[in-house]
């Protein structure tokens, strides 16, 4: 009686090597599709984080402005747009009263109002959200090489004109050209946004660009 080749090839109670390939790679495809779902989960989850921190901190600017009719500068920096993009520990450190740095023996906030709660960081020396060192960081934390990246930006209207450059306005003003020789075109006024305080994060890129891509806004 002739014989069964598969089955004669087949160790007794396992698999062949070919079952065993496609078995390893279905498991492979399946790693591979379950690690993308929870990297795009995390990624949501930290946007929308992201975008409650910065309307948390114009709600706070804002209120600090409504209690003492000015913004939380230094008097000396009135007239000027006020941008923090390295270090906000100055800011929170007046709206959260904390006497230390310009706000010493509460200078800036005399009322020791407390204008918002932040957490403190889980790590301190590698900040995913959270205050660390003073300043307030975004989940995606400081990145290496990126000088701007995990820390929230901040732009006050210093000069209470009811506007503040917009960080975003779609070009370097440097590329501009008339397309003859090239030959820079007029410079034309920097866009701007009528809010007297904007917020934002620059999420995964962690670079200040032109355009706007992914960063996280206040102010839309």
């Amino acid at each position: 009686m002739k014989r069964n080749t598969d089955l004669a090839s087949r160790p007794p109670g396992g698999f062949t090597l070919l079952e065993l390939l496609i078995v390893i790679t279905i498991l492979g495809v399946l790693v591979t599709m379950v690690f993308g779902a929870v990297g795009k989960a995390k990624e949501f989850a930290w946007r929308a984080h992201a975008r409650h921190d910065v309307t948390q901190i114009v709600a706070a600017v804002n209120a600090y402005q409504a209690e003492y009719e000015c913004y939380p500068i230094p008097p000396e920096q009135n007239g000027a747009e006020v941008t923090f993009t390295t270090d906000n520990s100055e800011l929170f450190n007046v709206l959260r009263d904390l006497p230390v740095g310009r706000n010493a023996a509460h200078a800036l906030n005399p009322r020791h109002i407390n204008f918002i709660e932040i957490p403190n960081a889980s790590n301190p020396e590698n900040p995913h959200g959270g205050l660390a060192h003073g300043c307030w960081y975004d989940p995606w934390g400081p990145q290496p090489g990126k000088t701007e990246s995990g820390v929230y930006h901040i732009r006050i209207d210093g000069s209470y004109q009811g506007q503040v450059t917009d960080p975003y306005p779609g070009h370097d003003e440097d590329d501009d050209d008339s397309g003859k020789g090239g030959a820079k075109a007029p410079a034309e006024e920097a866009p701007v946004i009528h809010r007297g305080v904007i917020a934002w994060s620059l999420a995964r890129g962690g670079v200040q660009t032109y355009k706007l891509i992914d960063q996280i806004i206040s102010w839309k």
